[in-house]
């Protein structure tokens, strides 16, 4: 009697063992804990930082958007303000001083655009628009030679943008290199063949040489 009290007591307890461990039916369940190695640890950091840069970038292309929606609207003021702000916030990104570079070369502040656009090349020395717009401040700023350097930079990275060769030709102009002048020019010419203001240039150029 007392054997088989002793054989439904273990019984017990071994249905309930299976139970608490899931083993019931000859079936292992799989237990919800994950093992944290230091690949997991990385790989979970990695793909936090990729999001959080990702929401700062898409935070910083909206707020730049809000400053072209105000130079739109004529508050430049307040484009300015905003830019400031966006530098202190977001870590002095290049982008941001170059909008706050053209944003001056509009204005005609040409000393305050060649600072910011300054900022801008040497945050990122692989953009040809930065280089260019650079170019282009010191040209209007009268400073040729810069002005040149820097418009060679922007066309190092895309010589298929005629403009570039024509602000180039210009600034050439004012160091009277006026051989190389035409030169740039009449590649402005091969990109853009039916550009009357590129023409121009061109003849004025063919009778100063001639």
């Amino acid at each position: 009697m007392i054997q088989i009290l002793l054989i439904i007591v273990l019984a017990a307890i071994l249905v309930i063992l299976f139970r608490k461990f899931k083993l019931i039916g000859g079936e292992v369940a799989e237990t919800s804990l994950t093992v944290q190695t230091p690949i997991n640890k990385k790989i979970e950091v990695a793909q936090g930082q990729r999001e959080a840069k990702l929401k700062k970038k898409l935070e910083l292309e909206k707020a730049l958007e809000r400053v072209r929606s105000l130079k739109r609207k004529g508050e430049r003021d307040k484009a300015e303000k905003v830019l400031l702000k966006l530098l202190t916030l977001f870590n002095q990104k290049p982008e941001v001083f170059y909008e706050l570079g053209l944003l001056y070369l509009e204005d005609k502040k040409y000393e305050n655009a060649i600072s910011a656009l300054s900022a801008a090349t040497k945050n990122d020395g692989e953009n040809g628009f930065y280089f260019h717009a650079l170019g282009l401040a010191y040209l209007r700023h009268k400073q040729f030679m810069p002005a040149v350097e820097n418009l060679d930079k922007a066309l190092h990275f895309n010589n298929k943008i005629a403009y570039r060769w024509a602000d180039l030709a210009q600034a050439l102009i004012g160091l009277e290199k006026f051989k190389e002048a035409k030169d740039a020019v009449a590649q402005a010419l091969e990109i853009e063949p039916h550009n009357v203001r590129y023409r121009s240039i061109l003849e004025s150029l063919e009778k100063k040489i001639g």
